[in-house]
């Protein structure tokens, strides 16, 4: 039965998949066998005692039940608008597409600010709570400089590494997101306050535990699959052989993600866990460009994988008609698909252009190149050309 205060309330699948991820004892696991076949959120709030006895245990079924009859849907709705909170469920479109396929994907997000654009590269700066002045000064340089090349930095707001990081980042005026072992609503540890404060503002907090949920020691391990999974890279600062990074190097790993690390001298216990992680083959980080070298191997790979299922998809349709409709490209669109956010000199994008089935002449390169930096379309550093992320450039670039 459905309560009688909840009758008159117009209710959004959103909602009803928030009182779903709220039922207790009703897990992950359960709402997706809940969720097969096809059934809406709302169908299953509707679903009678018989029909959930097939999928739920005596027990479960209960606390279904009851939490049905006491949920006031207008009451949550409320709750959530006055602190400023947005519940993401997988269903949604906003929900981030880079965690749809992790292992153990979160059901659902609340959010307090944004979420990570997924036009723009993000990068995770990862480390030691205690680390040493040099953990901290290369937290700050990598924060600053990814922030200072558009790119967005995750992490987890601990004290350390993580917090110096997004600090640096926000300050630059970058964006920069936490995903907490708590509730958005709460900062932890109390020291972060501020940062919390400039996260919510430029960038966002983000869990996957419901407001008022306060931190616990298992919850940061779970939190650390969305860390990664959120980042196109994963750079470990300062780690020991055995730490919650480790944990979140892991996660990173089972998700296919790339890897890197700071070296530091071997004769220091934190970064025992960065020396190790180079000699098993992890990327080595000496400074920003090394982190955006990587990040361009990753988003260009992806990038072409998904020409190559495209172009897959095309020829299937080829098969079945006499023509396509195709999107003409302009030469400068041409040109801003040859650059990315390395610097690059005008023979590689001729070469590339030539690979690409485009002719054209130097000096009328050259002279387009010149328009695309004047327009700011481009950057030029001396002989160099790259992208200008944020810009017209990036959208078309990491799209």
């Amino acid at each position: 039965m459905i309560r009688d205060k909840n009758r008159n309330v117009n209710i959004t699948e959103n909602e009803y998949a928030h009182w779903l991820f709220n039922v207790p004892t009703i897990g992950r696991g359960t709402i997706d066998k809940l969720l097969c076949g096809g059934r809406s959120c709302r169908e299953i709030y509707e679903m009678d005692e018989r029909e959930l006895g097939g999928i739920l245990s005596k027990a479960q079924t209960k606390k279904f039940v009851e939490s049905r009859n006491v949920w006031d849907f207008a009451k949550e709705r409320e709750k959530l608008q006055k602190l400023g909170i947005r519940f993401i469920p997988r269903i949604d479109p906003d929900f981030p597409e880079k965690l749809k396929n992790i292992p153990d994907p979160p059901f659902a997000l609340y959010v307090k600010g944004e979420l990570p654009d997924d036009s723009k590269p993000c990068v995770a700066i990862i480390g030691a709570r205690m680390c040493s002045e040099y953990g901290r000064f290369m937290a700050r340089q990598l924060g600053r400089g990814l922030a200072h090349a558009g790119v967005q930095v995750i992490s987890g707001m601990a004290r350390g590494v993580d917090g110096i990081s997004q600090k640096a980042a926000v300050e630059a005026g970058g964006k920069s997101f936490g995903i907490v072992g708590s509730g958005v609503d709460i900062c932890y540890p109390d020291d972060n306050k501020p940062l919390y404060d400039e996260l919510c503002l430029n960038g966002g907090v983000i869990s996957e535990y419901p407001p008022g949920t306060m931190p616990r020691a298992g919850f940061f391990p779970m939190r650390n699959r969305i860390i990664s999974g959120l980042s196109d890279v994963v750079v470990v600062v300062e780690a020991r052989l055995k730490s919650g990074t480790q944990i979140t190097v892991d996660t990173a790993l089972e998700q296919g993600k790339e890897v890197v690390a700071l070296p530091g001298r071997v004769t220091d216990r934190l970064s025992d866990g960065c020396n190790q992680l180079i000699c098993q083959g992890a990327g080595i980080v000496l400074g920003t460009e090394d982190i955006l070298e990587k990040l361009f191997e990753v988003r260009n790979r992806d990038y072409n994988k998904r020409n190559s299922d495209k172009n897959d998809e095309n020829a299937l349709i080829e098969e079945e008609t006499d023509y396509i409709d195709e999107e003409v490209l302009t030469i400068e669109d041409e040109i801003l698909e040859t650059i990315d956010i390395i610097p690059t000199t005008a023979s590689s994008i001729l070469d590339k252009l030539a690979g690409n089935g485009v002719v054209i002449s130097i000096p009328e390169l050259m002279q387009r190149l010149m328009d695309m930096v004047g327009s700011g379309k481009i950057a030029q550093d001396g002989a160099y050309y790259r992208k200008i992320l944020g810009g017209t450039a990036c959208a078309k670039r990491f799209r």
